[in-house]
């Protein structure tokens, strides 16, 4: 077993005198006097690729209630929900999302029709909690939109537990403005 041990140390070149050890501190003390091979997270922000895909985000205003996502997504985590008719989404019908269930794969970001744009990949990496399952109402979907551009979430780790509050809160301003604008566009 020794000699195993012997020539792997004698192939890389690695011995265990004080030349050794001295190549060795020397590597430390690059690392850190100069350049961090990582970064302080959450301090620091990795650069993301240009092409990154991360959690879905949803502009309820836009939708149009095609529900052409819903039929492109593999892993079926998109849902239609039925909601107030606006004068841009005739049908009334909104899209649920289970973020927790998404690959983002980017299928319904592309099945969304170009007279929408309501689908769109954020800066956010990944959604975390607790729960196994997680599933927004298009108002939560909207509200946790709204929330991530305001509050500055990109290249973060969400953790849902702490942020459920505030997503419910804005939720609920955001179903109470669509069913304000359905009942305007009916007395027209």
């Amino acid at each position: 077993m020794e000699g195993k041990f012997v020539e792997v140390r004698q192939r890389w070149g690695r011995r265990t005198n004080a030349l050794g050890v001295l190549k060795s501190m020397r590597a430390v003390a690059e690392y850190l006097l100069h350049s961090r091979p990582t970064t302080l997270y959450p301090f620091e922000k990795n650069e993301l690729p240009e092409n990154f895909r991360g959690v879905l985000v949803y502009d309820i205003e836009k939708c149009i209630g095609c529900g052409a996502c819903v039929l492109a997504c593999p892993n079926k985590c998109l849902y239609r929900t039925p909601g107030p008719k606006t004068e841009r989404n005739k049908p009334g019908i909104y899209i649920s999302f289970e973020p927790t269930h998404c690959m983002f794969c980017g299928l319904c970001v592309e099945a969304c029709p170009p007279v929408s744009g309501a689908l769109s990949h954020s800066k956010v990496v990944s959604i975390v909690s607790e729960k196994k399952r997680i599933v927004w109402q298009p108002w939560e979907w909207a509200a946790f939109t709204q929330l991530a551009r305001e509050k500055g979430w990109e290249y973060d780790a969400i953790d849902y537990d702490r942020v459920e509050h505030l997503v419910k809160e804005r939720a609920e301003q955001i179903k109470k403005a669509l069913e304000e604008k359905a009942s305007a566009g009916a007395k027209k």
